[in-house]
């Protein structure tokens, strides 16, 4: 363990982080860790009941995890979902440099800026499809939708984003729709103002459909299958995913689909670019 924190401690000192996230099970680490590095933030990502030792610690907040920490290498993409959820509930930010310490049946430490992963590293994909910090903003309602869910049951989303026109004329309306003589812009998704109002709307039977801009246009809006357009998607997943991959391949929209189970993929031409699933 001894050796273990002082390699911590060199790669602070050579990195010099922003935020520090800390996986691990033994309390002895936490307390370690938090009380010789107090002048960056940290967070712990633990299923540890004992928490309340860190409570009074300014600088130190916890993240209770749903699922016990990963055997081996399969940490890593446990990691990467704790990374992302974090950066999707702005607890860091795009310009923040990251250190996560990892100490389960593994022990690591890795350095990275966060402008070089996530839905900010999908700026080629999505190149003029849609501006890239509104992608941001609906995976980060995405995950708001995840956590709350609706009237406290989980919840699902589907949200069709750029190339409006040709969305509309593939979808109908599966209620009166109820953005028709919004204003553009007066519910912008870049506003989190609006979230709250957006994640009604999206929640409606069918779809979100915003322009390029990240202004919804339609909600409650399906899909409308039949023209021999192919879409696949992976055993076990259902009529969102179906359509956000039919949807994409006809146009060219990114589909997202929010999963009641917890997880957002985003799909162009067809096929799934991305997966997190939120923490």
């Amino acid at each position: 363990m001894k050796e273990f924190i002082e390699t911590v401690l060199e790669a602070k000192k050579e990195f010099d982080p922003t935020s520090i996230l800390l996986f691990t099970q033994s309390e002895e680490l936490m307390d370690d860790i938090t009380d010789m590095i107090d002048d960056t933030e940290i967070i712990i990502f633990t299923d540890h009941t004992s928490l309340s030792s860190f409570l009074g610690n300014s600088h130190v907040s916890v993240q209770k995890l749903k699922d016990p920490p990963a055997v081996g290498l399969d940490v890593l993409d446990q990691v990467k979902n704790m990374v992302l959820s974090c950066a999707a509930e702005g607890l860091i930010d795009r310009r923040e440099k990251v250190m996560m310490v990892i100490s389960t049946d593994v022990q690591s430490v890795a350095c990275f800026e966060m402008s070089d992963i996530g839905v900010v590293n999908l700026k080629d994909e999505v190149g003029s499809r849609i501006q890239l910090d509104c992608l941001e903003a609906a995976f980060n309602l995405g995950t708001k939708i995840i956590k709350e869910g609706k009237e406290g049951l989980p919840a699902g989303a589907l949200f069709i984003m750029g190339d409006m026109n040709n969305v509309l004329n593939s979808t109908t309306d599966s209620v009166r729709n109820p953005l028709k003589g919004c204003a553009e812009e007066e519910l912008n998704i870049k506003d989190k103002e609006n979230w709250n109002t957006i994640k009604e709307f999206s929640m409606l039977d069918g779809a979100l459909v915003l322009d390029k801009f990240g202004n919804p246009v339609a909600a409650g809006r399906y899909v409308m299958f039949g023209d021999g357009t192919e879409c696949t998607v992976e055993e076990g997943l259902g009529g969102r995913h179906l359509a956000a991959s039919y949807i994409s391949r006809k146009t060219q929209a990114l589909a997202m689909v929010v999963s009641s189970e917890g997880v957002i993929r985003i799909y162009k031409n067809g096929e799934k670019i991305y997966e997190v699933d939120i923490i």
